[in-house]
């Protein structure tokens, strides 16, 4: 029979998760991590595994709560407008007022990696497919229902996307993300 942990695991990797956010990989040392996550470095090895393994737990972890929640403003709401209207409004707030303040993880991660490392990058490939699933989802029901051009890009609005976590890093404040997510919306217009 193993020895049961000593530290709640969820927590942890949470803590994790936020150090990773807020600071990317290469800057987040093994002890910076366990700082965070108020464990020991062996109790950290015990329970995830190296820093890499911990890390990508924090990337499905970040997937399956932060990503998942914002995609669901899209699919969630009433027309397809309205749900990219939504979305962008809630991630314009996340960037001002939340932790998207830091970009989104994902993005972030995408910037450092570059390639490097193929199963991490099928997590963030994912992750991109996802939203660029919900977003053709949207932009087919608000085409159909008349509320945009026809022909209007997901892969566009993903970039759009991207450009803004980066952006967000920078901190430009409220007046220049909206621009942008208006900006976007905007070319949407019938």
């Amino acid at each position: 029979m193993g020895r049961t942990r000593g530290f709640d695991t969820d927590r942890a990797l949470e803590a994790a998760l936020r150090t990773f956010w807020e600071r990317g990989y290469e800057a987040s040392s093994v002890q910076d991590l366990c700082r965070a996550m108020e464990v020991q470095p062996g109790s950290v090895y015990s329970a995830f595994g190296a820093k890499r393994d911990l890390f990508g737990a924090a990337l499905r972890r970040y997937a399956q709560t932060v990503s998942s929640e914002a995609i669901g403003r899209i699919t969630a709401a009433p027309t397809g407008l309205l749900g990219l209207r939504d979305y962008f409004a809630h991630l314009v707030d996340a960037m001002v007022d939340g932790d998207r303040r830091w970009g989104c993880l994902i993005t972030n991660s995408l910037v450092e990696f570059a390639g490097r490392d193929p199963e991490l990058g099928g997590l963030m490939d994912f992750h991109l497919a996802s939203l660029r699933a919900a977003f053709a989802a949207a932009l087919s029901r608000a085409e159909a229902a008349g509320e945009i051009r026809p022909g209007s890009s997901p892969d566009l609005l993903v970039a759009v996307v991207q450009g803004m976590n980066v952006l967000a890093k920078s901190q430009p404040g409220r007046p220049a993300l909206q621009s942008v997510a208006d900006a976007a919306l905007a070319t949407l217009r019938p």
